[in-house]
């Protein structure tokens, strides 16, 4: 009878049912973790120096662990060091990552319409102000995306800024739940604040088919600003990202499985696919050589972590899908890091600030940057290491991130 009873136990264990998905063991919530504040104060002496001063800094850090299931399904596990999103920081060019992906949203709406990701567009100047000064040329989603991600572009930022719209772009991230993000202003140009609640005509140039247009329009009345009178706003209408919402972001462009499905963007593998090929690709393997000319736009002109902004590049089997902002005093960096060899795969996100108060420097010179590269650089190193020696129940199985880098 025993026996039967120990049978009966061990069959009905292969009627259990499986045990459910769950992508993120705990929340992007918590200002600080006890571990990663350890880890960094414990494992990093390099960091010491501004650890001890991280007001100073106005530093904010997040490192999410990745494990992989029996299946290769991520799971991820979020630390923070400082993390306040009541507290602004100017978010300088990583408002482009989700600007981008609306971006793709909208065009790939439009196929019905005959316009692909690859068909060209323009903007057609008004007689307002700044919106006179237009450049007339026409740029594919494709060129705006790798032209943001792989050289953080202001020209194609200012067209994504009107085929988008700024108040669309601001209401559609907050009913993601990304209530930080706000568009108020151009990068490219210098616009006053009426203008920039406008945007111009938009031109979509199909073949053998008359111009898709979507018509220049206003907004009345601005939409609120989640930040009002901060003492770190550098203007009323400042864009806005906070790192948490940033992190949060490129976390959904990577993985959209693991977030809900209110919070992902509506895009198509193809644009998944370009969003992350160009997120991940270098200045020299993209080939925009005449606009971007290489002793200006190196290698590691827009990979802080790891290269610190240095010529050298890692060894191929590390790649780094990542945006980049620097302006006003602030260094940013949001990134997916992998190692195809080591099985290596982290989300690492940080803030710094490096100057001292508002010296009214223009927005990108006169500030120690050389700084900020070697925290950023130094941190990302000291997770990599520590990631090289973590056990994990799975190795991961990174093929869908490998890319043909060698084609336009």
């Amino acid at each position: 009878m025993r026996g039967f009873v120990w049978l009966a136990c061990i069959f009905s264990l292969a009627w259990l049912p499986p045990q459910p998905y769950r992508p993120q063991v705990n929340t992007l919530y918590a200002p600080d973790t006890i571990w990663l504040r350890k880890f960094l104060y414990e494992r990093t002496p390099e960091l010491k120096p501004y650890l001890d001063r991280s007001d100073k800094y106005q530093i904010q850090i997040l490192y999410t662990q990745i494990n992989r299931d029996a299946k290769n399904r991520p799971i991820l596990k979020h630390y923070s060091f400082r993390l306040d999103t009541l507290n602004y920081f100017y978010p300088a060019s990583i408002v482009k990552l989700p600007l981008v992906a609306l971006a793709v949203e909208q065009v790939e709406k439009l196929k019905s319409k005959g316009i692909t990701l690859h068909t060209p567009f323009m903007l057609e100047p008004s007689d307002k102000g700044c919106l006179r000064e237009v450049e007339r040329r026409a740029f594919t989603l494709v060129d705006c995306i790798r032209r943001q991600m792989v050289y953080s572009d202001n020209l194609t930022f200012d067209y994504l800024y009107a085929l988008v719209g700024p108040a669309y772009a601001t209401l559609s991230l907050k009913q993601r739940g990304y209530t930080s993000a706000y568009f108020g202003h151009r990068l490219a140009r210098s616009c006053s604040p009426e203008e920039n609640f406008c945007v111009e005509k938009v031109s979509f140039l199909r073949e053998r088919k008359e111009p898709y247009i979507i018509p220049a329009s206003c907004l009345e009345t601005p939409l609120p600003h989640p930040y009002p009178k901060h003492p770190n706003l550098v203007s009323e209408y400042a864009n806005s990202l906070s790192l948490r919402d940033a992190h949060a972001i490129l976390i959904s462009l990577i993985f959209p499985q693991v977030v809900k499905a209110s919070q992902r963007f509506q895009i198509s593998s193809e644009g998944y696919h370009i969003l992350r090929r160009y997120l991940s690709m270098y200045p020299s393997e993209a080939g925009d050589f005449a606009d971007f000319p290489p002793h200006e736009y190196h290698d590691g002109s827009r990979k802080f972590f790891i290269m610190g902004c240095d010529t050298m590049k890692p060894p191929p089997r590390i790649r780094i899908f990542n945006k980049v902002g620097l302006a006003w005093g602030y260094l940013i960096d949001v990134a997916y890091i992998v190692d195809f060899e080591l099985g290596v795969e982290f989300f690492l996100s940080a803030v710094i600030y490096v100057g001292e108060g508002k010296p009214g420097y223009p927005p990108a010179q006169g500030y120690p940057w050389s700084r900020g590269f070697k925290f950023l650089k130094d941190l990302s190193w000291a997770i990599y290491r520590y990631e090289t020696t973590r056990r994990k129940p799975y190795l991961p199985n990174l093929s869908a991130f490998r890319y043909d880098y060698h084609r336009r």
